[in-house]
């Protein structure tokens, strides 16, 4: 399974909470303004090793936090399709079109409120993940950005993701 692969496995925790958790990259920029492009740039073999070990963290922080949300859909008596269809409607301010009972309303909004209060302990359980060997969250930040851009990196980046 490649990096991207495996970075796409978040995603419903990412519906969920309307937040970062499927890109990394965009977690980090809440801290350090992104620019519109990449600039290109040289990075050690050591730089890309801890960029390597800091997202298998984050793929396991991300893993733990589905697992806590699917607890939480399973106690509301919710499936995850329901709600990632009542989440959608939502952030786009429809939710009153969803066909919904009141019941699964109900399950719905406690659902995401208990999500929203995992927020926190998520985010700093991520950015722990990434600054764990001394990476920064802007450093990480540049090397995400340069391996959505760029294919020799990722080629590079992938290499080391299949040693783990």
């Amino acid at each position: 399974m490649d990096f991207k692969q495996k970075l796409k496995g978040a995603a419903f925790a990412a519906l969920i909470l309307g937040c970062t958790l499927a890109a990394p990259a965009a977690m980090a920029q809440q801290t350090a303004p992104q620019t519109q492009q990449a600039q290109p740039q040289n990075f050690s073999d050591a730089d890309l090793k801890q960029f390597a070990d800091a997202s298998t963290r984050l793929m396991s922080v991300q893993q733990e936090g589905e697992k806590a949300m699917m607890g939480i859909l399973e106690e509301e008596k919710l499936s995850i399709e329901k709600f990632n269809q009542m989440a959608q409607a939502h952030q786009q301010q429809k939710l009153n079109e969803v066909d919904a009972t009141p019941e699964e309303m109900a399950a719905f909004n406690s659902a995401a409120q208990r999500m929203m209060e995992m927020q926190p302990t998520l985010q700093q359980d991520l950015e722990a993940a990434i600054q764990q060997d001394g990476m920064t969250l802007e450093k990480f930040e540049q090397i995400m950005m340069a391996y959505r851009q760029d294919p020799a990196l990722q080629q590079r980046i992938d290499v080391l993701m299949q040693q783990k």
